[in-house]
């Protein structure tokens, strides 16, 4: 993958997140946006996260994509107050090493920062783009598998979970 930025979400990427979002291929991948998704979904999104450093807009040559780094139960106060990987990337950008670099960094700022000791992570069981990113990442499986409600398919769908430690990160990151 090229050079690219993470920045943090503003107004005016309200069009292209609904857009992106609203693609079947991304939307069937996530579970805690509704469906259908629209505009005022991506505005209320970037409103209640745009100051938040821990969810980034990934940008090159086009937008690509948010990933973040948050509390899941900052999406559904029934999930625990722990850190968790997410991301979506929009489908023109699938298969380029974006997903994996923009992990990197930002896995990177969280355990560089000190902001906490285990992030948490997973992916819908099928997505196996998600689960090689995850792995060239260093997650590992926790062996568990949870349901999940996803609003796109309608009802639960199973969810292997992953987590990568601090001292997993230490041994595995570059020099």
């Amino acid at each position: 993958m090229g050079r690219f930025e993470l920045r943090p979400l503003c107004a005016a990427d309200a069009d292209w997140i609904a857009r992106e979002v609203a693609n079947p291929n991304v939307h069937r991948w996530l579970t805690s946006v509704p469906c259908p998704y629209g505009l005022s979904d991506a505005e209320w999104f970037i409103d209640r996260f745009a100051e938040n450093p821990g969810f980034r807009v990934i940008e090159a040559e086009h937008l690509l994509g948010v990933i973040s780094i948050e509390s899941a139960a900052s999406f559904d106060p029934d999930r625990p107050d722990l850190p968790e990987l997410g991301y979506w990337l929009a489908e023109q950008a699938w298969g380029r090493g974006v997903m994996t670099a923009a992990g990197q960094r930002m896995v990177d700022w969280f355990f560089g920062s000190g902001l906490g000791e285990v992030i948490g992570s997973g992916w819908i069981r099928g997505n196996s783009r998600s689960a090689r990113v995850l792995g060239k990442l260093g997650f590992t499986p926790t062996g568990e598998t949870l349901m999940r409600h996803a609003y796109f398919h309608g009802k639960e769908v199973p969810i292997e979970r992953v987590a990568l430690s601090k001292d997993q990160w230490q041994i595995a990151k570059p020099a």
